[in-house]
């Protein structure tokens, strides 16, 4: 596969120092319980601070940047192993929009109100495509939204 355009989309960094912060915490709050001064904690409530502890880290690492990759035949988007792949062919339309938190509540992959998949590390304009035998549309951030659109409609003549 021929790659025609390759971008890496960072989430904003107090996101990510947010969540490094609380693993931090976790990582201390377990810790603790190593030595003299540990904070009391019951098993279950171990085991659940473990549990969260876990769930951050992947968080972390796995929603860190978004990529964003056009080759000759598909259009690829996502963090890490939680992608999607479109063969361009089954696009069947491009458009320019500009992220709302209203509409999806948040970062990272969402649910919108307005039926749409959202990829989305943080704000600003992003591309919604509709793709054949796709039950509901896709919405995500690039810093090269024109530039991507066009590309993508010139392939998929």
């Amino acid at each position: 596969m021929n790659v025609l355009f390759k971008e890496k989309v960072g989430t904003y960094y107090i996101i990510t120092v947010l969540v490094l912060l609380t693993s931090l915490f976790f990582i201390i709050l377990l810790a603790s319980q190593f030595t003299e001064h540990a904070v009391p904690l019951n098993t279950p409530t171990k085991v659940i601070v473990a549990v969260v502890l876990i769930l951050d880290l992947i968080v972390l690492v796995a929603f860190r940047q978004m990529t964003i990759t056009v080759t000759d035949k598909m259009l690829i988007f996502g963090y890490g192993r939680f992608t999607k792949k479109f063969y361009l062919a089954n696009i069947e339309k491009v458009e320019v929009g500009e992220y709302k938190f209203s509409n999806y509540l948040g970062y990272g992959i969402r649910y919108g109100r307005d039926k749409t998949i959202g990829y989305t590390p943080r704000g600003g304009q992003g591309l919604r495509i509709s793709v054949k035998n796709e039950k509901k549309d896709y919405f995500f951030i690039t810093d090269h939204a024109q530039e991507l659109k066009s590309l993508i409609e010139s392939r998929n003549r």
